[in-house]
Order: C-alpha cells, then structure tokens, then sequence
C-alpha cells in the first residue's frame, strides 16, 4: 500500500482533452519531465493507486497531454478534472533535469508537525501553493484542520530523517 509519505505532489489534472481518455495534466516544477515516468499516482477514496502511463505529449511550457492505462473516454476521464498527481519519491531522481538534494514543501507531506515543546500538531496532509503564501495543511490530533504558514519565521526545525518539522505558531492560530 502507497503511503502519503512515500509520495511527492507534482501537478494536477485539470481537464479531459478530447473523447478517448486523454487528459491536460499541469506541472509545479518545471524540471519534472513526466515523460521519463511510467506511473502517476492519484488520490482515489482515500487510498493512493498508481496509475501507468501510455502516451505523454507536451501541450504548453508546464502543461501535458497524457494517456492513462484503462482510461478510454472523455467521461473516465472528468472524473479525474482538478485530483492533484503524486510522483513515488523514489522515482523523483529519475523525472527531473536536474538531480538535486532540494528540499520542496511538498516533501513535507506525511511529516508530523509539532510544537517547539514536542507537543503534537497533528500531520501535514497537503500543501496549499495557489497563493502567494504557502500553507501546510495539517489534519490536527483534535480533529480540526490547521493551515500552518510555511514560512521561515515559524519553521524552527525541519528532521528529514524522523519526518517531523517543528513550527513555532503564529499568533492568531487557536486550535494549537
């Protein structure tokens, strides 16, 4: 079974293209070559399954044509509109132009966050990047969803190793 820790997001679907199942896949980083990759993997009812690729074409500079296994209609296809596409992080080295040690938020995901004391937060179940300031999505252990600025004024450590990132709350932020 994949685990939100094993994944990196990479992009979104964002629409059917056509009538024979191929959709418009938009890319965060343009140093991911999705062409180079066999398999993508989506969000379905809670649980991450892969999906393998049959055909890959560039659309624009950060958008994508492609062709999934099984997925033959405009139909199966818009069922996907808008599912953020995960990368296995152990595939990332193979999909980017570049091999680097970078750190990105959204390898954060799966990571539990804490308070500068230890106490739990909860864990970062996403990361919203649509606005100019990048939020991590934490379902926290009280059951209630916190949006955490990823900012460096209130990361005071990051345990790659231990997957814990320890932030320093803002004031404002009441359900800590």
């Amino acid at each position: 079974m994949i685990k939100a820790s094993e994944l990196t997001a990479i992009g979104a679907i964002i629409k059917p293209h056509g009538v024979k199942g191929e959709m418009v896949i938009n890319l965060r980083d343009d140093r991911i070559d999705i062409e180079r990759t066999e398999c993508i993997v989506m969000d379905i009812d809670g649980i991450y399954v892969p999906f393998f690729i049959e055909n890959v074409r560039q659309k624009g500079r950060e958008s994508y044509i492609i062709a999934i296994e099984g997925i033959t209609s405009d139909t199966a296809a818009a069922e996907f509109n808008g599912k953020t596409v995960y990368a296995l992080r152990e595939h990332m080295a193979e999909m980017t132009d570049e091999s680097d040690d970078g750190f990105y938020a959204s390898d954060l995901i799966g990571f539990k966050a804490v308070k500068p004391d230890g106490t739990a937060i909860g864990v970062i179940d996403g990361i919203e990047d649509s606005t100019i300031n990048v939020l991590a999505i934490i379902h926290a252990d009280n059951d209630r969803t916190v949006y955490m600025p990823l900012a460096d004024e209130f990361i005071t450590d990051i345990d790659p190793d231990r997957q814990i990132i320890t932030f320093d709350a803002p004031d404002g932020i009441e359900s800590l």
